[in-house]
């Protein structure tokens, strides 16, 4: 009998003490259980991960007015393409400057940017977003770094790095996403080994966020194909290839879509063995003729002719590939990042309304492809108005958070099913997080209400919670 006492004693004192030191979380949603909230998504782009400072590229820090209207317009999933190398001493070590953490370990990072990026992921958790927080280029310290001298040092990076940034975040319900990486360049040459050696950073990615432990156990991680290019990563990372985790089914794949370059992104003429023009107009109506014919889409600089017009087939072979290849073999997929530049200001008068109008195209069928082929399409959004632009949600002027070009967000939205866009505000989620200490003990299996125990408050627009409202009107 007073063995047993002994052992019942020791087991509530065990207990005690996890109830004191441990937060125990139950599995959180698959990786297709997230697929089925993401719908469409957008980018903070160009803010969180310039080098050193957000702000240096022209977008101010983010303000929850502006996550609030992201959501209130449609989407679903927000991405934070984030810097950690150059807010470390990672990049103090290798400058041979002063520590950014006095006293810290050689890969630490400023709790000053912790706090900043926090910040941030709480405005879109409140908001209700998917929320998808990256490793983004950040001076290419992984990404152009996919070598055998380099290796070690990037994994040694790459773990200590998601320690921290997994360890702030471990008590964030399913909706935080993790994504290893941004787009790891390889190269004609030699890109079987590059994949090999990039697969050893998603390795150590995967390893550092599950030791973490708490939600982070279950959470959905996203890994980054070779280049983001969807040939490469169907042909060298098929889903045999993917990380080994802990935990089945908690794994996403991500590749990028700017087919094709001359189009979406080509800003001024370039020799590649042809002088090759931007390309303006796409589709097959109202191209150019003339000596404009070089701007159309699917001119052929070597030929000195024009090609094929461009057309949605693209896509559909692009998206069909990641549908076959991952998707159909229950791995999903997002496109991280999508666009083309909107040429105003390039282009005046009737040449910029041909341009929009093929724009306006193009948006339209990659929307629809991706919705047919069951990937995520995230939006690539620049936050400047000028040239080049790739805004959909207005950042740099006021009114904040305001929407910029309305004709592209209503493509998006009817593509999923919905109606031209109303300002009927967004209601807040506030129980996002468990404090520290505290037992999770919902079940996965139970009714979603159950799950997440949410609760919503309203709040008017000067952020003060008011009982008497129902939803956060946001801007228009």
């Amino acid at each position: 009998m007073l063995k047993q006492h002994i052992r019942v004693a020791a087991l509530c004192s065990a207990f005690s003490f996890a109830l004191a030191s441990n937060s125990f979380a139950a599995d959180l949603p698959t990786a297709n259980e997230m697929f089925a909230k993401m719908g469409f998504g957008i980018n903070i782009g160009n803010t969180m991960e310039v080098p050193q400072n957000p702000t240096w590229w022209g977008n101010k820090f983010p303000t929850e007015a502006y996550i609030d209207s992201v959501k209130a317009a449609g989407f679903s999933t927000i991405r934070i393409p984030c810097a950690w190398y150059s807010h470390s001493n990672a990049l103090s070590r290798d400058s041979s400057r002063a520590d950014i953490v006095p006293g810290g370990g050689p890969n630490e990072i400023a709790s000053s940017w912790m706090d900043s990026v926090q910040t941030v992921v709480d405005y879109c958790m409140r908001a209700g977003l998917v929320t998808i927080l990256n490793i983004h280029w950040d001076n290419g310290w992984l990404e152009g770094n996919l070598n055998d001298q380099e290796k070690d040092k990037v994994n040694a990076r790459q773990k200590d790095f998601w320690t921290q940034i997994a360890n702030r975040f471990k008590n964030y319900n399913e909706n935080l996403l993790f994504a290893s990486a941004n787009e790891p360049a390889t190269t004609d040459d030699n890109y079987k080994h590059e994949t090999e050696i990039l697969m050893t950073y998603h390795q150590s990615f995967v390893d550092a966020v599950r030791a973490t432990g708490g939600n982070n156990a279950s959470r959905t991680l996203v890994i980054q194909g070779p280049s983001t290019s969807v040939d490469r990563s169907c042909e060298v990372m098929p889903v045999s290839k993917l990380p080994k985790d802990v935990i089945a089914d908690r794994l996403m794949v991500e590749v990028h879509y700017y087919d094709p370059y001359t189009y979406t992104l080509l800003n001024d003429v370039v020799d590649w063995g042809a002088q090759v023009y931007p390309q303006y107009y796409w589709g097959t109506e109202d191209l150019a003729t003339g000596e404009d014919l070089v701007h159309n889409c699917g001119y052929n600089a070597w030929a000195g002719a024009m090609g094929d017009p461009c057309t949605g087939d693209r896509m559909d072979d692009q998206f069909g590939k990641m549908k076959t290849n991952f998707v159909d073999k229950g791995v999903p997929v997002i496109i991280g990042e999508f666009g083309a530049n909107d040429r105003v200001g390039v282009l005046t008068g009737d040449k910029y309304a041909k341009h929009r109008k093929g724009r306006l195209a193009y948006y339209d069928y990659l929307m629809k492809s991706a919705k047919r082929n069951k990937v995520v399409p995230i939006a690539w959004d620049t936050g400047h108005e000028g040239e080049n632009n790739m805004t959909i949600i207005r950042r740099q002027t006021e009114p904040d958070g305001s929407v910029f070009d309305m004709e592209v967000l209503n493509i998006m939205r009817h593509a999923y099913g919905l109606t031209d866009y109303v300002n009927n505000g967004i209601t807040h989620v506030e129980n996002f997080k468990t404090d520290d200490g505290t037992i999770s003990i919902f079940k996965r299996n139970r009714p979603a209400q159950s799950r997440s125990l949410r609760t919503s408050r309203t709040y008017d627009l000067l952020g003060k919670q008011n009982p008497q409202a129902r939803v956060v009107k946001v801007k228009k």
